[in-house]
């Protein structure tokens, strides 16, 4: 039995796991397992790279060493709620203390986990910790983020024919969402253009970025765009979409100029600036889905989840 003071040191040495348990046991294995007793038990792992933090996990956890990249695994052998509200710490637990918005945020985790969970399979694992799946960097200590998993249990969010939905969601969508088919060319019911006056104003809505205009209309000469033509260097100096998002500027894609000039989201307008061009911006990230900064404004004024997510999934359910 461990016990909270113990001290282990895991290591590889040679094809072996080493476990030194507080400098006075030495024991060589070829996998590890540590099984909780008490629904309230975690553990923390900690990296002798000292700039690597160290994390805290619920539940169980297994080791072995990998045949493939000679390292060792760490998997966490972990129930759905704890997990849940582990990565809804990791991805949001800052951004606000409203149980309703934990809810929603635990409910598209939820979706993430029933579309995903052979995704590893390969591996031998589910998921991983990562942007490949979703950030898992520690158990759930914050009590709001408990209660919004806890009261979300089981919930999954659903379209029309009863499919558990691909819940995207983005940072800031400066007002107004865009379709999936307007950022990646398929088109999916319920990821429709939202008009979102919940996220105006709020820390992410609003960006700026000044480019050298010689780069900006060289970046669109390289494209094929004749720039001498007063018409499309009028455009590419004078682009608005006051009036609604658009897609493209003389035939690029917006999501294109914004990978290839690293900028905040395609939802901007375009004017001159001495030797620059000046792009003011709204929103923050692909702006397909649901918002959340929206999203926590939602709940802040008193929305229900259920009423956040049928605000940015068009024609679902829960």
């Amino acid at each position: 039995e461990v016990r909270k003071q113990d001290k282990i040191i895991i290591e590889k040495q040679d094809k072996k796991i080493v476990l030194n348990i507080n400098d006075s046991i030495k024991l060589s294995c070829d996998t590890v397992n540590f099984y909780s007793n008490d629904i309230k038990c975690f553990f923390q792992v900690k990296p002798t790279n000292p700039n690597i933090n160290a994390r805290r996990y619920d539940n169980n956890l297994m080791i072995y060493l990998d045949s493939k990249t000679k390292t060792l695994d760490l998997i966490n052998i972990v129930s759905e709620d704890n997990y849940i509200a582990g990565v809804v710490q990791s991805e949001v637990g800052g951004a606000s203390n409203n149980v309703e918005f934990f809810k929603v945020q635990a409910i598209c985790c939820r979706n993430y986990l029933v579309r995903n969970m052979s995704k590893h399979n390969k591996d031998s694992y589910n998921l991983c910790d990562g942007v490949n799946c979703q950030a898992y960097h520690s158990r759930a200590n914050k009590k709001e983020v408990i209660e919004g998993a806890n009261k979300s249990q089981g919930e999954v969010i659903v379209d029309s024919l009863n499919n558990v939905i691909e819940t995207l969601f983005h940072s800031n969508s400066g007002g107004q969402t865009v379709s999936a088919k307007d950022v990646w060319g398929k088109d999916v019911s319920y990821l429709q253009p939202v008009v979102d006056s919940f996220s105006i104003n709020q820390p992410n809505y609003l960006w700026e970025k000044r480019i050298r205009e010689k780069d900006w209309l060289k970046y669109f000469k390289d494209k094929g765009i004749d720039v001498k033509d007063y018409n499309n260097k009028t455009e590419l100096e004078n682009f608005s979409q006051e009036e609604g998002r658009k897609t493209t500027l003389l035939g690029i894609p917006l999501t294109q100029i914004r990978k290839d000039f690293n900028l905040k989201s395609t939802f901007f307008t375009i004017q001159p600036f001495g030797s620059d061009v000046k792009l003011n911006g709204k929103g923050y990230g692909h702006g397909v889905g649901m918002s959340q900064e929206g999203a926590a404004k939602m709940c802040e004024e008193g929305y229900e989840y259920w009423q956040v997510i049928e605000h940015y999934y068009t024609g679902v359910k829960i």
